[in-house]
């Protein structure tokens, strides 16, 4: 637990690490970090961070987490900005568990550039930072150190592992990553109505903090901001302006066409399309033929990329917060695996 191997410029990466975000997901990840070889120095919440270089007890900030207590009123909390309290903690590895938020966006992204000037790797959850910075994190100097598997919902790790390719040859995107909506349609064409497959959606934990992002097409126009600026941005770049693509509402579909095509032989998806153009990016229902690579079921999403010979089809299982978690832990192994590989 004590080695370290050169990270950014040389320096070693200290084998520490510093969670912020100590909701839902965050207490997820913290019942998962035994097996990782990681001391958990840090941890932030909206209210402060607290430090103990010798180890944070992880159970047990998980259950005062639990409580409804804040790290505020823990001992020897710092009353900093995260994104300060992670340039002075200068853990080896952030896991950033905050969930997405419009609001939030310059500070997260302000997270994860200050651990990158201090050599750290990170891991995404939230998808806000990524869309506003994936060209920059993904395909620049950066690249390697940015773990974004979790943002989109377990597929990240395929999209970093591929991107050499879809950049040089990837003609357009097809994603169905909001698998909120996928609850939705699927409680619809079983003879719900609209308001009942909200419902359904939210009995099952499936809606955002903020259910807008989900039913307005915030979440699917992020995660298709993210993935256009990998595959189709250049560092250094414009973002895609999220609130520029245009969505649709789930409240504006018509349960008996969806039914219809259900009695049919097919479904309806929320799709999100984009060329390399930039100019078409749009978040829509569609109808889908039953057998579609696109008509994933409601435990995953589906990422497509059309390819010259056709599609290729990255598929996650990061759903719900617990998946999230796994996703975060399997972001970290994966660098702390390159790391002994060095």
């Amino acid at each position: 637990m004590n080695g370290a191997r050169a990270g950014r410029g040389g320096a070693a990466v200290p084998r520490t690490l510093h969670l912020v975000g100590t909701g839902l997901v965050g207490r997820e990840f913290l019942a998962r970090i035994g097996d990782l070889p990681l001391v958990l120095v840090a941890a932030s919440d909206a209210s402060a961070t607290v430090v103990d270089r010798a180890g944070l007890d992880a159970a047990a900030l998980a259950a005062h987490k639990a409580r409804g207590g804040r790290l505020l009123e823990l001992p020897g909390a710092l009353l900093v900005p995260a994104e300060s309290a992670i340039a002075r903690v200068a853990a080896g590895f952030v896991v950033d568990a905050t969930p997405t938020s419009a609001a939030d966006t310059a500070a997260a992204v302000a997270r994860v550039r200050a651990a990158l000037r201090a050599g750290a790797f990170v891991a995404l959850a939230g998808k806000n930072a990524l869309a506003a910075a994936a060209a920059e994190w993904l395909a620049g100097v950066d690249r390697g150190r940015v773990g974004v598997n979790a943002a989109l919902g377990g597929a990240g790790r395929q999209l970093v592992q591929g991107l050499d390719d879809l950049r040089a040859r990837c003609r357009a995107l097809c994603l169905v990553g909001n698998v909120t909506t996928t609850v939705i349609v699927q409680a619809i064409e079983s003879g719900a109505s609209v308001e009942q497959g909200v419902a359904a959606a939210r009995a099952r934990g499936m809606l955002e903090p903020d259910p807008t992002l989900d039913l307005d097409g915030s979440d699917a126009a992020t995660k298709l901001a993210a993935v256009w600026g990998a595959v189709f941005g250049a560092p250094g770049g414009p973002a895609v302006d999220v609130a520029a693509v245009a969505r649709q509402h789930v409240r504006s579909l018509d349960p008996a066409v969806l039914r219809a095509r259900a009695a049919a032989g097919a479904t309806t998806r929320l799709v999100a399309r984009g060329s390399r153009r930039g100019g078409d990016l749009r978040v829509a229902f569609e109808e889908l033929p039953a057998g579609s690579p696109l008509a994933a079921p409601a435990d995953r999403v589906v990422y497509g990329y059309e390819l010259p010979e056709g599609l290729c089809v990255h598929t996650g299982f990061g759903v719900g917060a617990a998946r999230t978690a796994a996703a975060l832990v399997e972001d970290v192994a994966a660098a702390l695996a390159g790391l002994a590989g060095a």
